[in-house]
């Protein structure tokens, strides 16, 4: 059997490697374990989302050129491991729980749509903001227009892809829109 501290290396290894392969693509499936950046420090609060869907051939050759580019594995480790994700990420796999819980947050999102007043940005709200966040979280909230300007300059840092343009658009939408005065919608 596998030890624990080799599973997560090759975890590690496996998640680095197929992290390109996962862009772009449908969710399938999750796996979960230690992520390191190039440095070796532990990325935390990673979450890694595997897409592929291979049958057990498949799955012998990713691991088989795993093990090729370094993954300290010995045989009857990778077949363990191939066993493995061929029973989880096979072809005739069901959709995961991650699948299920992205279309409530769209639905999610729908309801609290309505609270959005209609003007110039609320489109790029929709489509900007719950790509990481509930509607909800900019529905509670009550700023000025230097809050909101600070809050959409730190969503940018944390990764929105927004142009200067788009993030001036949505800070003023939510400065005329929900100033620290005017009343929490939904509740």
């Amino acid at each position: 059997m596998m030890g624990s501290k080799r599973l997560r290396r090759f975890t590690s290894l496996f998640l680095l490697l197929s992290g390109s392969l996962a862009i772009g693509q449908t969710t399938n499936g999750t796996i979960s374990g230690t992520v390191v950046d190039p440095r070796g420090a532990v990325a935390p609060d990673v979450t890694v989302t595997i897409s592929q869907r291979k049958a057990s051939e498949g799955w012998r050759r990713t691991v088989n050129e795993m093990i090729w580019r370094g993954a300290p594995l010995v045989a009857e480790e990778a077949e363990v491991i191939t066993n493995y994700l061929a029973a989880a990420f096979g072809p005739d796999r069901p959709a995961t729980k991650a699948a299920a819980n992205a279309s409530a947050e769209k639905e999610e999102n729908r309801q609290w749509e309505k609270y959005l007043p209609a003007g110039a940005g609320r489109a790029l709200v929709i489509q900007a903001c719950a790509q990481c966040h509930s509607l909800k979280t900019v529905v509670a909230q009550r700023k000025t227009a230097a809050g909101w300007r600070r809050s959409v300059h730190e969503m940018m840092r944390l990764g929105a892809q927004l142009t200067a343009s788009e993030s001036e658009t949505i800070a003023d939408y939510f400065a005329a829109s929900f100033k620290p005065d005017q009343p929490k919608g939904g509740q």
